[in-house]
């Protein structure tokens, strides 16, 4: 699962893949991240290599989308799986996900992203 931002908005994508976890970012966000992050509710961003992902909304956004009969249950291993590599805040409202950069920022569709 990740959730891409770009100059065409943000969206959550491969909602069913509770395998990985990554914000993907295109160069002409980046400097407005943690802005745009907040804003739409989904984490904060602290100029780091990782954001914070609030747990509760990514899943609210998650879980309509096409996912598998079993999404529940794997999703729930992988923040299980967080929590015991210390990417859960102690409290488990955040998550940690890696920021990865998008070559493409025009909004476009970029090679690899549905």
């Amino acid at each position: 699962m990740y959730v891409a931002v770009t100059a065409a908005g943000i969206r959550l994508g491969d909602a069913d893949d509770c395998t990985a976890l990554d914000v993907r970012a295109a160069a002409d966000v980046r400097p407005s991240l943690d802005e745009v992050l907040r804003r739409s509710r989904l984490g904060t961003w602290d100029g780091g290599a990782e954001a914070e992902l609030h747990v509760a909304e990514l899943r609210s956004r998650a879980a309509p989308g096409d996912v598998s009969p079993d999404w529940a249950q794997r999703w729930e291993s992988m923040i299980a799986y967080a929590g015991r590599k210390g990417w859960l805040s102690d409290d488990g409202a955040t998550v940690r996900a890696h920021i990865v950069d998008l070559p493409d920022c025009s909004g476009r569709p970029v090679p690899g992203l549905p």
